[in-house]
């Protein structure tokens, strides 16, 4: 997928990577976390229908098992009880996406429990406020307005007590041995027997380490080393090692996603990067950022890109009145074309030319290699506060993100989504396609991106980098979800924009 680099220089790092595939076999950590997961979708079920129950009980003194009842019933309370089920689904919906939003169904992304009590409160009150904002638009005076808000009210207790249930009847199954992952440790230092020392006292929920090996040298003895420890009953590697280099780490990161293994990495880098998706873990108050390859079949690959199109081609209909009041009043700002287009490279490294609102003067390019010496960033990235090539409108576009939205042009036509890598220009990425840096661009570019939650400008490449490599290997359709509400709460503060 990635082009050809002049001989010594490619390091083959992700050669032959699709992140697209579909793994050959399934890993036994996913399938635990999946079944765990479901458990767990299941036990908060039943808690609503509970609530709903005692909810009758509470408000009309109905037994809910008397299946006569509606006939004797009359009212709210026939009705109610009647149609049951319609009014679960409309509550659960909602109430379940929003648990899925604040990852209780992502047990796997994490070591420790999710915290829970504070979860189930901010949802159930959020379906709360939009039930009650629903009957007050409507002027519905026929449902009780204080029945559908008990229900959710009760089932805040209900969940979290079935909750405690269900993980501690999940404890006890771990402790005899069963719904255990047999794990990898790569490591000697004192993290890593710090580690060691958690997995023997059963904390590293639901993983066991069986196998310690020392952190290796360079890429081809880390390659060698996972090939000859990592075992087929092995599911997951900790690689808990501060000192390791990103090369190496990389090199551990690569092996394992080819063997579809799921990947832990002791990874201070990752503290001051503020991401709010990757890790909910700390050892010895450093992050453990947790990777799984994706994995997306075919189909939904598709489904994703058509579904992106449709959404953009939506949005640039609803928004052209602004598109409209943006570029005229860039147009009596300062000379120049409204738009500015640049090469960028995108999924597999194919050029395309990405579109935004103009936001410097128009020789800006012209300008760029006069003020390389006074970049802020690093790598690939060139990033100046007060830039002096930057318009009075463009200054107002950049801290408000609107001058993206030309690149819903891009998402239409294919090359981009709204969730993925920031495309960066060809000629300052080229250094770096074929080092670790690389595996950004194995998924289409996006709109928004974790880099756009965690700082923005505030980040230079090597972090941008480390955020996006981690997207690539652990994105989903609900991750997407949570980035996308995340950057609208950023864009709203502006913070990290120039």
């Amino acid at each position: 997928m990635i082009p050809a680099a002049p001989a010594g220089e490619r390091t083959g790092l992700w050669d032959g990577f699709d992140p697209e595939a579909r793994p050959a076999r399934r890993n036994p950590a996913a399938r635990g976390a999946a079944l765990v997961d479901l458990v767990h979708f299941v036990s908060d079920a039943c808690a609503l229908v509970f609530s709903y129950a005692l909810a009758l009980a509470v408000r009309f003194g109905i037994d809910p098992s008397d299946f006569e009842s509606p006939v004797r019933l009359h009212g709210h309370a026939a009705t109610y009880l009647e149609h049951a089920g319609w009014y679960l689904l409309v509550l659960g919906a909602p109430l379940f996406a929003l648990y899925a939003v604040f990852g209780l169904y992502e047990g796997r992304r994490r070591l420790h429990h999710t915290p829970l009590l504070w979860n189930l409160i901010v949802s159930n009150l959020a379906v709360l406020l939009f039930v009650a904002a629903a009957m007050f638009f409507r002027k519905n005076t026929w449902h009780m307005r204080g029945f559908l808000p008990l229900v959710l009210l009760l089932d805040i207790p209900c969940a979290w007590a079935l909750r405690r249930l269900v993980n501690a009847a999940i404890a006890r199954f771990r402790a005899r041995g069963r719904l255990l992952c047999r794990a990898l440790l790569v490591g000697e230092g004192p993290e890593a027997l710090a580690l060691q020392r958690l997995a023997d006292e059963g904390r590293l929920k639901g993983n066991r380490v069986v196998r310690r090996i020392p952190s290796p040298a360079g890429p081809a003895a880390a390659r060698a080393a996972l090939e000859a420890a990592a075992t087929p009953e092995i599911a997951t590697v900790f690689v808990v090692d501060p000192a390791i280099r990103p090369d190496v780490m990389h090199e551990l990161l690569a092996a394992a996603v080819r063997r579809n293994l799921s990947l832990v990495v002791y990874d201070p880098s990752f503290l001051p990067l503020h991401n709010p998706f990757s890790y909910g873990d700390l050892l010895r108050g450093q992050p453990l950022v947790h990777y799984a390859h994706a994995g997306a079949s075919f189909p939904a690959s598709r489904l994703r890109v058509a579904l992106s199109a449709a959404l953009a081609a939506a949005a640039l209909v609803l928004l052209s009145p602004l598109f409209l009041a943006i570029a005229l009043a860039i147009r009596l700002d300062s000379p120049g074309p409204a738009i500015f287009a640049q090469e960028r490279y995108g999924l597999a490294c194919r050029r395309f030319r990405m579109f935004k609102f103009r936001t410097m003067v128009a020789d800006a390019e012209s300008k760029l290699d006069a003020l390389r010496d006074r970049n802020e960033s690093d790598g690939a990235l060139f990033k100046l506060h007060d830039d002096p090539r930057v318009t009075r409108v463009g200054k107002f576009l950049r801290r408000t993100s609107l001058d993206e939205l030309p690149q819903l042009i891009n998402i239409l036509r294919g090359e981009m989504r709204f969730v993925g890598p920031r495309p960066l220009p060809c000629a300052d990425v080229e250094p770096y396609l074929h080092t670790w840096h690389g595996l950004r661009q194995f998924v289409r570019p996006g709109l928004t991106c974790i880099w756009q939650c965690a700082g923005r400008s505030d980040i230079g490449f090597e972090g941008m980098s480390l955020l996006d490599g981690w997207y690539v290997l652990n994105r989903s359709w609900m991750l997407d979800i949570r980035i996308l509400v995340r950057t609208a709460w950023t864009v709203l503060f502006g913070r990290g924009a120039y």
